[in-house]
């Protein structure tokens, strides 16, 4: 039987990058695919059951490329993905998997949209990056002058009351905590989650208070939620995760195992409910691997 037990898990507090990249399996070889807005290249949910976990990365090479490159599945933004143009004649681009990420991926596949792009590879690979527990982001963002991390609202689908986001910095700022950070949905005050003198700085985190922020509804008319920064008199850096977390330093994955009901629906991350009229014992016996959510409350496949 399948296990749905949830575990604590504590904030993760270190990254280990070593840019050694390790290709761990190879998505798509072969004729170069042409990918419009009207031509989405598809892979396929099997694809990801196995040799896939946290922490890997999707990594797409191209022969040309144009504009917006959006990574999908089910048609809706892959959770912890980000809003990237790629521009004229990028080689390359990465996205680090998160745990919801790898839910939906499992799930549904990974759908390759955009304006204007060739691909010529995709493939899962590693570099000993650690995604911490609880991140919906993680990956290499650089921030020089006024640079924005568009990340799209699907990483807060999961958003369970958690009472901060740590926004965390690699080492490249030294001892420095004066850069600027602001975080908000649109271009105006009315949507600010935290300005930069709201955010608690420190030389490796940026700390946002959501205590008076309706996450879900701030998020309701728009796509993506923007952090933006600069370096000030320091060095650039990188934003290398965003995580959620409790006050007593826990993600929100509580040790609670759902109460069993003999009728439910469950639901995935993405809100679609995949089973209906069964118990979560009888729905894990038959899902994917992943997160899922039952009568309000968060279980693991395992």
């Amino acid at each position: 039987m399948k296990k749905f037990l949830l575990s604590i898990v504590a904030v993760a507090t270190s990254f280990i990058p070593s840019f050694a990249q390790e290709m761990l399996k190879t998505l798509y070889q072969g004729e170069p695919k042409e990918v419009t807005w009207e031509n989405t290249l598809t892979i396929p949910a099997e694809q990801f059951s196995d040799n896939v976990k946290v922490g890997d990365y999707l990594y797409i090479t191209f022969s040309h490329t144009t504009d917006v490159i959006e990574i999908k599945a089910n048609g809706t933004w892959l959770p912890g993905s980000r809003y990237t143009v790629l521009g004229d004649n990028s080689t390359d681009f990465k996205a680090y998997i998160t745990e919801g990420m790898l839910a939906a991926l499992k799930e549904y596949g990974l759908e390759i949209c955009g304006a204007a792009f060739t691909v010529t590879g995709v493939s899962v690979c590693n570099d000993g990056f650690n995604m911490p527990q609880g991140a919906v982001w993680g990956g290499y963002f650089w921030v020089d002058e006024w640079n924005t991390l568009e990340l799209f609202k699907t990483a807060f689908y999961s958003y369970d009351g958690q009472r901060y986001m740590d926004i965390y910095l690699s080492e490249d700022n030294g001892d420095y905590d004066g850069y600027f950070m602001k975080v908000l949905t649109k271009w105006n005050p009315e949507t600010l989650w935290a300005n930069n003198d709201q955010i608690v700085h420190t030389p490796r985190m940026a700390t946002v208070d959501l205590k008076d922020i309706d996450v879900a509804s701030s998020l309701s008319d728009v796509n993506a939620l923007m952090i933006q920064g600069n370096k000030e008199a320091g060095n650039p850096f990188n934003i290398i995760a965003v995580v959620l977390r409790n006050e007593d330093g826990t993600t929100g994955v509580e040790d609670i195992e759902v109460e069993e009901a003999p009728s439910v629906n469950i639901y995935n991350l993405q809100g679609v409910c995949v089973k209906s009229g069964v118990s979560v014992e009888e729905a894990s016996a038959m899902l994917p691997s992943g997160i899922y959510i039952a009568n309000g409350k968060k279980f693991l496949v395992k």
